[in-house]
């Protein structure tokens, strides 16, 4: 049953391709566009003749992949889907919850006839085509999603399939209901007029509709205001439909007995329409053939179905209305055989004679090329899956192992989602239910949407974080605050920073605030300075400015010299001063040398005062030869302050 899907070409009106030696080159642009472009292919000929002068002009064009769950108006079928899948796997990991497949694949249906409802409102006169397309492939994706649903969801006593399929069949071909309400509600015409056949010319159609469907009731209905209607033959034959036995699985008579009682009804009106009793009236003697199971009726139950999924249902009420569901699939194909060759099947027909062979693994692959972007295979194999109808070994990827069934469908699902600005949280949805290699999916992906505003920032923050992400936190951090230096905005950049725990770029940022430190003498953002919270632990260079900062408080204070004296040696210590502030750091010895007398250094903490600045003169002599006139002076200001320290020092423990 296999058949070739032939895609509409695209033709790029691009004159760069008409050259022959032209090749068209792509590669991926973003998340879901491709860029593609032209390119003359080489050769030794055109390399010893180019003089690598020539400049041709040639576009670059962009691709973008264009899908029906994309459209405002079918945007509600995703969003819809998405919170009803998402209580579905909620319920199947709590015991206590209900997790009837076949309550949720209805939930799924009523989702998509609103979505058909609202496309239809807002095309009330059918002069959008997109949009009519758009109807056409959700009722074909409804009517066959219904008919998976009736044979595989429903539970059947005795596989007596008949009559969930005549309700399938009622719910998508509604033209002979719906003529018939004309019929009936038009009072004056219905009640009065003597020619009511005449009156309305889709009567006789109306009529054997209804036999078809095997709405009996309505169609004697409507044969009993016949302007004949107290003629023998309309009088035998409304007879005939009343006494039309009727099947139960529900309470009714066995299976054995219904056949020989439906048998015996048949046999009875098969003589009377031998006998000629409904001549005189061709419309009724067709009628009496198709409930009779005449073999001459199958070209007149043809012309009245115009689908053979219509034509298999009718030919079954007259001919085995107790048909089992395994004996289904000969008589699909006998079906659609009345119609089509085998070349000629639609995906729609290969789709439905899967399920009437049952093969559910060939369906559900099927399905995933069915134009709606992996909508209708995500739920529906996820639905199959979840109630065991596929069975476990049936794998959809050979390239990826130990998935779930239908794990392969929730990722091209939930990827494919993710390439939408506004669906992507639905996306996130689709691959939280993925396992592992669902998360290793959505790290990537969140880490390449677009950001466009902090509203979404912060979306992808919470989703990122709620999962475990942090590389992904990072990353979102660490461009908000790149973006933010741009700006020259740096205590927004540290905000950023500090919420991504990025060492590396907070150790930029240290740098910067360091250096504006050396040439104005105060830090800016103190605010955020004095909160920097964790990032102390993993940055060194914030370690060193919460440090030196709580030195300059304690050192301003005036009443704490002795605990900033401690701090300012251990930070010397330390050696987590980078070099270019080390100069700065050694100056602030001078603020140690008071008019009193008082002490804050021994021998020990001097002598590291010594070696540091030794170091810095050192690492001066090597990075030039010459140092500047401002370095000299500084370096002269500190020795002398070590020298008063000194003496205070000597004299304080009188060595001297």
């Amino acid at each position: 049953m296999s058949k070739t899907i032939v895609y509409d070409t695209l033709s790029i009106p691009d004159p760069s391709f008409i050259d022959d030696e032209v090749r068209m080159l792509g590669s991926w642009y973003g998340m879901s566009n491709i860029c593609v472009f032209p390119t003359k292919m080489s050769t030794p000929f055109n390399n010893q003749n180019s003089s690598g002068d020539d400049k041709t002009e040639t576009n670059i064009i962009h691709l973008k992949h264009k899908t029906m769950l994309f459209d405002p108006k079918v945007r509600q079928l995703v969003n819809e889907s998405s919170g009803l899948f998402q209580e579905l796997q909620t319920n199947v990991d709590d015991p206590t919850k209900s997790t009837d497949a076949l309550y949720y694949s209805r939930k799924y249906r009523a989702i998509l006839s609103t979505c058909i409802l609202a496309i239809e409102r807002s095309n009330s006169d059918k002069s959008n085509e997109i949009y009519n397309q758009y109807t056409m492939l959700l009722h074909n994706l409804q009517l066959i999603w219904h008919l998976c649903e009736v044979l595989y969801l429903v539970t059947v006593p005795g596989d007596t399939i008949l009559n969930n399929l005549l309700d399938w069949i009622k719910i998508h071909y509604e033209n002979a209901e719906n003529q018939a309400s004309v019929i009936t509600e038009n009072k004056i015409a219905y009640l009065t007029d003597e020619n009511i056949e005449e009156k309305f010319t889709f009567y006789w159609d109306t009529v054997i509709g209804l036999i078809l469907q095997g709405n009996i009731d309505t169609a004697r209905m409507l044969l009993s205001n016949h302007s004949q209607s107290d003629t023998e033959p309309f009088i035998h034959a409304i007879k005939i439909l009343k006494s039309m036995p009727t099947y139960s699985i529900y309470g009714g008579l066995p299976v054995a007995e219904y056949t020989s009682r439906f048998k015996g009804w048949q046999s009875s009106a098969k003589a009377k329409l031998e006998c000629g009793v409904f001549l005189s009236d061709s419309n009724l003697n067709d009628i009496m053939k198709i409930i009779c199971g005449d073999p001459d009726a199958t070209s007149l139950i043809r012309s009245h179905c115009s689908t053979w999924f219509q034509f298999l249902v009718a030919q079954l009420i007259y001919t085995d209305p107790t048909v089992k569901k395994h004996s289904l699939s000969l008589y699909a194909h006998r079906s659609v055989a009345k119609y089509y060759e085998e070349s000629e099947y639609n995906h729609m027909d290969t789709l439905a004679l899967d399920l009437f062979d049952g093969d559910l693994e060939a369906f559900v692959k099927k399905l995933k090329s069915y134009p709606d972007s992996g909508w209708s295979s995500t739920h529906l194999t996820n639905l199959l899956h979840l109630c065991d109808k596929i069975e476990p070994e049936f794998n959809t990827s050979e390239e990826v192992e130990n998935k779930n069934p239908n794990e392969q469908y929730l990722l091209d699902y939930g990827v494919f989602l993710m390439t939408h600005h506004s669906l992507w949280q639905a996306g996130v949805t689709y691959l939280d239910h993925c396992s592992a290699v669902g998360k290793g999916y959505l790290s990537v992906l969140l880490s390449k949407l677009e950001i466009t505003s902090d509203l979404r920032v912060s979306k992808i923050l919470h989703y990122a974080t709620a999962r475990r992400l942090h590389n992904v936190v990072s990353s979102i951090c660490k461009v908000k605050g790149m973006l933010c230096l741009q700006k020259s905005r740096i205590g927004e950049a540290l905000c950023w920073a500090i919420r991504g725990q990025d060492s590396a770029f907070a150790t930029h940022l240290g740098d910067l605030y360091l250096q504006s430190y050396v040439q104005s003498g105060y830090f800016a953002n103190s605010d955020i300075l004095d909160n920097l919270g964790s990032i102390v632990v993993t940055c060194d260079r914030f370690m060193f400015i919460g440090k030196y900062i709580e030195f300059l408080k304690k050192l301003t204070s005036g009443k704490e010299f002795n605990e900033a004296a401690l701090l300012y040696i251990e930070l010397l210590r330390s050696n987590i001063c980078p070099e270019y502030f080390r100069l700065t750091l050694l100056m602030d010895v001078r603020l140690f040398v008071r008019d009193s007398k008082e002490c804050y250094f021994n021998i020990a903490d001097i002598s590291l005062i010594t070696m540091r600045l030794d170091d810095v003169i050192m690492a001066s002599n090597e990075e030039c030869k010459t140092a500047n006139e401002c370095f000299l002076n500084k370096v002269k200001d500190i020795r002398h302050a070590i020298v008063q320290l000194l003496s205070i020092s000597l004299l304080k423990t009188k060595i001297v």
